[in-house]
C-alpha cells in the first residue's frame, strides 16, 4: 500500500493531537519530523512534521482532521516586539516586494560595477557622475528596508508594530 501525505504540522503538539485522533478512528498513520533530518533542505523550504496515511484512508482522515485544522488556524497571533495578542490583522497589499528587492540590486549594484570598472581601468570619472552613483547606492539601501515595511498584515495595538505572519 502507497502512502500519502496527509498534512505537516509546525508544532509537535498539533501534530501528536492528530495523530492520537487518527489512532482512535483507527487510521493508521507514521509521522516524520523533518527537522531532525542531516541534510538541511532535503524536504523543502517548509520543514516540520510530516503526517502521512494510507491512500485508502486519505479522504476519512482529511474530514476527521477538519476540526482539529480550523482550531489550529484561529490560534491567535502575538507581537514579535512586545508578546501582546492584542492584534489587528488587516488585508494584505498586492506583493510588489520582488520587483522592489530587484531595484534595489539594480540600485545598488550597478554603480558599485561602475565605480569599480572606471578605476580597474583607469578611466578618470566625473565627479558628478561619482556623486549620483553614491546617490544611486544611498537610494537602493533606503529603499531596501523601506520594501521590508511594506510586506506587513498584522497590526500590534499595544506598541504599533507592524509586521507580517502567514
Amino acid at each position: 500500500m502507497h502512502e500519502k501525505l496527509l498534512l505537516k504540522c509546525t508544532s509537535d503538539i498539533w501534530a501528536d493531537e492528530i495523530v492520537s485522533l487518527l489512532n482512535t478512528y483507527n487510521i493508521a498513520s507514521r509521522h516524520h519530523d523533518e527537522s531532525q533530518d542531516q541534510r538541511h533542505g532535503a524536504y523543502g523550504p517548509v520543514i516540520g512534521i510530516a503526517i502521512y496515511v494510507y491512500e485508502k484512508d486519505y479522504e476519512k482522515a482529511n474530514d476527521i482532521i477538519k476540526p482539529i485544522l480550523k482550531k489550529m488556524n484561529d490560534v491567535s497571533t502575538f507581537c514579535p516586539k512586545c508578546g501582546s495578542e492584542d492584534v489587528a490583522r488587516f488585508p494584505l497589499r498586492k506583493d510588489n516586494s520582488t520587483l522592489l528587492y530587484s531595484l534595489c540590486i539594480f540600485l545598488i549594484l550597478i554603480p558599485l560595477v561602475y565605480i569599480g570598472y572606471c578605476n580597474r581601468l583607469g578611466f578618470e570619472s566625473p565627479s558628478i557622475a561619482n556623486y549620483i552613483a553614491l546617490a544611486m547606492v544611498l537610494l537602493g539601501l533606503i529603499l531596501s528596508f523601506v520594501t521590508k515595511h511594506i510586506q506587513t498584515n498584522h497590526k500590534c495595538n499595544k506598541c504599533d508594530k507592524k509586521f507580517y505572519h502567514y
